[in-house]
């Protein structure tokens, strides 16, 4: 039992690092925060974690042994998501400013779910969390409670930092600071996003 409960800290440790660390996820949800508030950055976070509930089904199914049985599906998921990100990256670059809204745009939410689900399923950097770190806290001689408790460890810790940082950037003086250099910061993060995604296509072989 004390094992199996030092071993769920431990994921909890490395869950709450890579959540934290910059990336595609939190640059996302922390621009639709800024610029359309509260409601769509929460659908930007549930999308998010939506894609590590994906990614915790494909690791209890055998997503490690499935990489290595077949390493060219990796090189396939990279080099997709090295795409997604580069076209999301000019999507960016060419948006146009717009003024501060109180209300969020039709369809805001539903856009920003998507959005945050398919950078996190198109993110490489998950498949090798959920197919190496993942994987090693849900091997077959596990309990069934451990498999159950490593999900909602990194479920949770996903979602709660997802959240906060929607609810933390959405606030007015945040929202309004980022109406006043939308065009700048928007470049900014096109320019991130497409590191992320070039990076992902240098290194694919």
């Amino acid at each position: 039992m004390s094992t199996h409960l030092l071993g769920l800290a431990s994921l909890f440790l490395v869950t709450l690092a890579t959540s934290v660390i910059p990336g595609p996820s939190n640059f996302l949800t922390m621009r639709v925060a800024m610029r359309r508030g509260r409601g769509p950055a929460f659908a930007a976070a549930l999308g998010t974690t939506a894609g590590c509930v994906l990614w915790c089904a494909a690791a209890a199914l055998g997503l490690a042994a499935l990489l290595a049985a077949a390493p060219w599906l990796y090189k396939v998921l990279r080099i997709g998501g090295g795409l997604y990100l580069l076209w999301f990256a000019v999507a960016l670059w060419r948006s146009k400013a717009e003024p501060a809204a109180t209300e969020p745009p039709p369809g805001a939410a539903r856009a920003a779910f998507l959005q945050g689900l398919g950078i996190c399923l198109t993110n490489p950097k998950s498949v090798l969390f959920f197919a190496s770190i993942f994987s090693a806290y849900v091997g077959p001689d596990s309990p069934l409670w451990v498999h159950a408790a490593a999900v909602a460890v990194v479920v949770l810790t996903c979602l709660v930092w997802q959240v906060s940082l929607a609810w933390v950037l959405s606030v007015p003086k945040t929202a309004q600071a980022y109406a006043g250099a939308q065009r700048p910061l928007d470049r900014l993060a096109a320019v991130l996003m497409a590191a992320f995604g070039a990076s992902l296509l240098w290194t694919f072989g």
